[in-house]
């Protein structure tokens, strides 16, 4: 058997970045959250990739890496 190789998927985003919701008609739209952590992506594509974020006033939230943006 041949070996192939192959580079891990990485998520843009680690545990504990500070990110934003862009999500119009969202009720947290605009807020800043915590990526708490990032949901496996075998597809390894970041059209796909999840998150699980806690908003600063304590509700949580998953969404595509589309709708975060990083946030200082």
């Amino acid at each position: 058997m041949n070996a192939v190789e192959t580079s891990k998927y990485q998520s843009s985003f680690q545990e504990k970045a500070r990110v934003r919701l862009v999500r119009e008609n969202h009720s947290q739209n605009g807020q800043t959250a915590v990526i708490l952590r990032a949901l496996p992506n075998p597809s390894g594509r970041a059209e796909h990739q999840w998150y699980d974020v806690r908003f600063d006033n304590g509700m949580f939230g998953r969404f595509l890496e589309r709708y975060l943006q990083p946030s200082s």
